[in-house]
């Protein structure tokens, strides 16, 4: 990285130590200018969150090519299974820097991994994340980010129930299952709050869903009775309806 973008990083860091730092990277034409942004979080000692008003406002001054933030008082500067999941996300390369230290790491959005294998991260890794991801990759569907980092089930909260079909989905019979339809299910709650992506046949095997259970890695089960019993519906998103009836 250039000197002048160091320079101006490791002065930004230094002056919110020791909360986290956070800025972005800016192209404009050849130049790359960093720009420093506020710390939002709830927690800005442990956790960092770029004010949305300061992230557009960098937009509108050139691409957004790099995420920086900084990791305060640590032995060593090891990336977190959390930045990198949030840098998936982002699409864009991410920086760290550790302070007092002054080291610096970058890391890349991962493509093309595996669903399966992934630590659970509620409101980052979990069983709507997977699913957007599913979507997106293997349909090019683009669906909200309802994830959110706390127990929302027991909040009064009722995310599935509330958005699906705002998000495009329609009922379908059960008996009529596809692959690609998503299976809603309530598991030890009150409210729907579990979901799988159905698979159908997945290495000779039959039946397979995808899904993240909560503090479980993320996995391909056999649809079996423990989760039939704990179905509420299952629908199917209207862009696969659209392609069966062009098919058709």
């Amino acid at each position: 990285m250039r000197k002048k973008l160091m320079e101006a990083i490791r002065a930004h860091v230094a002056a919110e130590y020791p909360n986290e730092a956070c800025g972005v990277v800016v192209q404009t034409g050849r130049a790359q200018n960093y720009i420093p942004c506020r710390n939002v979080a709830n927690n800005p000692t442990e956790a960092f969150t770029l004010a949305p008003d300061d992230k557009r406002a960098a937009a509108e001054k050139g691409e957004i090519i790099m995420i920086i933030h900084s990791h305060p008082d640590v032995v060593s500067l090891v990336p977190s299974e959390l930045d990198r999941i949030q840098c998936d996300w982002s699409g864009v390369e991410w920086g760290i820097m550790s302070w007092p230290e002054g080291d610096f790491c970058t890391l890349a959005p991962r493509e093309d991994r595996d669903y399966t294998g992934r630590v659970w991260a509620l409101g980052f890794a979990d069983c709507w994340s997977l699913i957007r991801e599913w979507y997106r990759r293997e349909h090019g569907v683009e669906l909200g980010d309802y994830s959110v980092p706390y127990e929302w089930w027991e909040q009064g909260e009722n995310r599935y129930d509330d958005n699906w079909q705002a998000e495009g989905f329609v009922e379908v019979d059960p008996t009529d299952m596809q692959p690609g339809d998503m299976i809603m299910m309530r598991v030890q709650a009150a409210v729907t709050n579990h979901a799988a992506v159905y698979l159908g046949r997945h290495e000779h095997q039959d039946n397979i869903i995808l899904h993240h259970m909560f503090g479980q890695l993320s996995a391909r089960v056999p649809y079996g009775k423990y989760y039939r019993d704990r179905t509420v519906r299952v629908v199917r998103h209207k862009e696969l309806l659209n392609a069966e009836n062009a098919d058709s």
